[in-house]
């Protein structure tokens, strides 16, 4: 009989010779991270909560920019529930190395309390039961929400006008789905900042798209299709593991039960960078490109993170372009100065010239402008780079549907939302007004 195999060390492996599986190319996860310290393994079929949930169906697998893999998502089927119909909802299940904070524990609980006859907590996830599991590799934090579709950055890729994708052919939204993603990400917003809380992390990765009702649906319509999505788990050395499922899945997220007409609903998830309005410490995980002015600077911060995130998200789904295309090119602090340097460098050409507290704030600020603003490049001879307009850079890349009134009033609306100072940007509950986010 053969010996069991040695629990493996939490630490991730860093060379060919201390991997314990054979290659499992094209999963979204990596086989290796199934080990103490990290995920948890998962076939379908298994329990949790006592019996009250059961796995059906691999959703996702969500890897934020945190160093470590966050969650893998599973569409389960509750077992034991207290209304007659029983319903079919999404686990979060978290590695067992990052703990759920406080935090964002309590805000999704409060925000679960808030929404109660608020219309516009329709367009936020909101938490309905939580629960820690233990396992193998440790202990699990695991979040119930209700199931949800694609999210606003892989979703394109999937509409017919979209396909076949080939080489040079841009993926874009209908001008009208835009519109539903941007008013309904705003009616997250002001949901969220009316209850003093701050999403910190508004990206297209975070905005999904709601479903048709499946309560009705039979189980045997969901079940993953196992045949065509399967991946064995096989050790090197032919040992059965205790640490990793037998098997691993491709995901089978549910966009062809997304409804692309009128009654469209978009809603903000992953309040896991969120943070309490009043908290003077927070942190946020903002995408490079979308960082407002005062992230960069490292300056107070709020509200206008989000509405500013907006404002680029707009550019980017209208053009299916950034407004800003910053590039970190390594993780020491050279290549941040670097990245920073060159989106307000951006910022000052894109948007308008930067303030005078603003270029004070800048520690390279005269490594790149002279004492009268003239622009200078420190890395040689060549004339300085010059960036393109707001206006210049979206009627260069924008959806050829758009007439150029319509341009014109867009520019006019992003011309409200990217504005320096975070108190004069507009909030999302103003912007809301405006014609065009009015359904």
């Amino acid at each position: 009989m053969a010996s069991p195999p040695p629990t493996p060390p939490s630490a991730l492996p860093s060379s060919r010779e201390e991997k314990r599986f054979k290659s499992t190319r094209g999963v979204s996860e990596w086989a290796e991270k199934y080990r103490p310290g990290h995920f948890h393994p998962v076939n379908l079929g298994d329990m949790f909560q006592n019996g009250k949930y059961r796995v059906i169906r691999k959703l996702g697998y969500q890897s934020p920019q945190q160093s470590s893999d966050r969650q893998i998502d599973y569409r389960i089927r509750p077992r034991k529930i207290t209304i007659c119909t029983p319903r079919y909802v999404a686990l979060k299940i978290m590695a067992a190395n990052v703990e759920l904070s406080e935090t964002e524990l309590s805000i999704l609980q409060h925000l679960s309390t808030k929404a109660i006859g608020d219309p516009y907590s329709r367009h936020v996830t909101v938490l309905l039961d939580e629960f820690q599991h233990k396992g193998p590799n440790g202990k699990h934090q695991c979040l119930v929400f209700e199931p949800m579709g694609e999210t606003a950055a892989s979703l394109v890729e999937e509409l017919p006008e979209n396909k076949p994708q080939r080489h040079g052919k841009v993926s874009r939204y209908p001008k009208w789905v835009v519109r539903k993603i941007l008013t309904h990400a705003l009616r997250g917003l002001a949901f969220l900042h009316r209850n003093g809380v701050i999403h910190g992390d508004v990206q297209p990765g975070n905005i999904l798209f709601s479903i048709d009702s499946i309560e009705g649906v039979e189980e045997k319509e969901l079940l993953q299709d196992e045949a065509s999505t399967e991946v064995l788990v096989e050790r090197l050395d032919g040992k059965t593991d205790l640490w990793a499922p037998k098997k691993l899945f491709f995901k089978q997220s549910l966009h062809d039960r997304i409804k692309l007409d009128s009654e469209l609903m978009v809603k903000l998830f992953d309040l896991g960078s969120s943070f309490w309005a009043a908290d003077t410490q927070a942190r946020t995980v903002t995408p490079i490109g979308l960082r407002a002015p005062e992230l960069i600077l490292g300056q107070k911060f709020g509200r206008g993170v989000d509405i500013w995130a907006i404002g680029c998200l707009m550019f980017e789904l209208l053009t299916s372009r950034s407004l800003f295309s910053v590039m970190l090119s390594g993780p020491d602090s050279e290549a941040q100065e670097d990245a920073d340097d060159d989106h307000l460098l951006q910022l000052n050409d894109r948007i308008s010239p930067l303030p005078d507290d603003t270029m004070k704030a800048w520690p390279g600020s005269s490594d790149w402008y002279g004492p009268n603003r003239e622009p200078l490049n420190p890395y040689g001879d060549e004339a300085p780079v010059k960036y393109s307009s707001l206006e210049e850079h979206f009627n260069q890349y924008k959806n050829p549907e758009i007439t150029n009134e319509e341009a014109a009033d867009f520019l006019s609306i992003m011309r409200q939302i990217l504005v320096y100072d975070p108190n004069m940007r507009r909030s999302a509950e103003e912007l809301l007004k405006h014609p065009w986010f009015v359904d």
